[in-house]
């Protein structure tokens, strides 16, 4: 792969980025207050803001407690009783996937690991609850660092679906950013994943299945690293090229304007090298969560 392949972006073909709200997640302690609290005004206000910033759909994210399978029931309710959007709903909603039943819509089951002794089962409950998915391209056994790693799970996750006749159309990819676990090479990074992996991985996806399939990425899970102040240049810069790739949908920080006016143009043409984007902080609301 030609390492200045993805340093400046010239032209972007015609895009329909999904555009997903992050903030109602777990490690969001607004949003967590709001859930113990039973708040459906602070809840549906938190979803009010981020369609109004212009998410196209949310992620709603309560981790993996038992506990939280009637908070996710309650979280559904309360938030498309205010928006008319689709839920991206953690996993732990396959213990529950009746709860699917009662969204508005289509919702999506974000995310599974491609783990064999799982995999299968997950994709016929979201068949059966007419749901999408997002399946991680991880798997025990396998932390993939390169394209062929990620390009063989992907294979396998293909062959499941393809197995249990869940539909291609249905499905999204997320090829995950990783850190190398090798200390010099964390070093000689700073703090910065396996970029060229990622992208390469998108382009090539549709070349593996034959046809369209769709892929996301979490924007902030490749800044993890970096100081809070580096943050969302990083995001401004990664974004273009991933919407290059082929990007499908991107789930982020709604509230970083300069961040969601990339993602609503992200079928323009973009005459600009990417390097001048300035790793600085950037236009964002001081009382947004990010991480």
């Amino acid at each position: 792969m030609n390492p200045n392949k993805h340093t400046a972006i010239k032209s972007i073909k015609k895009s329909s980025l999904l555009i997903i709200g992050q903030d109602m997640h777990i490690m969001n302690p607004v949003f967590i207050q709001a859930v113990e609290q039973q708040d459906s005004t602070q809840l549906a206000t938190m979803a009010e803001q981020q369609v109004t910033a212009g998410a196209n759909a949310l992620d709603l994210n309560l981790g993996s407690a038992k506990k939280s399978s009637n908070q996710v029931s309650w979280a559904v309710e309360a938030i498309q009783r205010r928006v008319d959007v689709p839920l991206f709903i953690s996993s732990n909603v396959l213990s529950r996937p009746e709860i699917l039943d009662h969204h508005r819509g289509v919702a999506t089951i974000n995310s599974l690991t491609a783990d064999p002794a799982s995999l299968a089962t997950g994709m016929e409950t979201a068949k059966e609850h007419q749901a999408r998915l997002v399946v991680l391209l991880v798997r025990p056994g396998l932390t993939p660092f390169t394209v062929n790693d990620r390009l063989r799970i992907a294979m396998e996750v293909l062959e499941t679906a393809d197995r249990v006749g869940f539909p291609f159309a249905d499905l999204y990819l997320d090829p995950l950013f990783h850190l190398h676990p090798d200390p010099m090479t964390w070093q000689l990074s700073g703090g910065l994943p396996d970029i060229e992996s990622v992208l390469e991985t998108i382009e090539m996806l549709p070349q593996l299945a034959g046809e369209k399939v769709r892929t996301i990425v979490a924007l902030s899970s490749a800044s993890q690293f970096l100081p809070q102040s580096k943050r969302p240049g990083l995001h401004h810069r990664l974004l273009p090229m991933l919407t290059a790739a082929g990007l499908d949908a991107v789930i982020l920080n709604c509230h970083d304007h300069k961040l969601m006016e990339i993602g609503r143009n992200s079928h323009q043409n973009m005459e600009q090298e990417l390097s001048s984007i300035p790793l600085t902080n950037a236009d964002i609301d001081t009382a947004a969560m990010h991480w």
